[in-house]
């Protein structure tokens, strides 16, 4: 659903103003508590590629679920399968999903079990969509922190860049 649905039915919601600290007013001579690490549940452009060219010679372990409407046609990853966003969501109001069962049938459709042990890799065309499909499939059962990744780069990184490979659906 909404925000506007979460709060009428009582979800938690913060009000209180955040606080940003201006880079001017940290003292780096301080230690820290905080400790970078690479994000989970991301995959990067050479991870893509590695699976895209596994793709291209044998059967690969992994399944790419691209969320892009009309724009999947004319290119996209090898072997990769559409699952539009617009799918996802009703048609009513594109801020909420389609009930589990109608969202299990979308993924079936498509070829795909939501709950498979293979690994899942989620894009769309600038990271933004994949999001929808990450929520469709933890609806559907899948448990996202074990398999399922985001290429964060989607299709604005991957499709200009010359080199990766690319098939349009005549193609496939």
């Amino acid at each position: 659903g909404s925000m506007e649905e979460w709060s009428e039915r009582g979800g938690p919601v913060e009000e209180k103003p955040t606080t940003v600290i201006n880079a001017d007013e940290l003292d780096l001579a301080k230690p820290t508590k905080y400790q970078a690490r690479d994000p989970p549940n991301i995959i990067d452009m050479r991870g893509i590629l590695d699976v895209v060219q596994e793709e291209e010679s044998i059967h690969t372990s992994e399944i790419i679920l691209d969320a892009r409407g009309s724009t999947f046609a004319k290119a996209h990853m090898p072997g990769a399968i559409n699952i539009p966003y617009r799918s996802l969501v009703t048609d009513e109001d594109l801020l909420k999903f389609r009930p589990r069962a109608e969202l299990q049938q979308v993924f079936r459709d498509a070829g795909v079990d939501p709950v498979t042990d293979r690994k899942v890799i989620l894009t769309c065309g600038s990271g933004v969509s994949v999001c929808l499909l990450w929520m469709s499939l933890e609806e559907c059962g899948r448990n996202n922190t074990e398999g399922t990744l985001v290429y964060d780069g989607s299709w604005s990184e991957y499709g200009a860049y010359e080199p990766a490979p690319k098939v349009s659906s005549s193609e496939d």
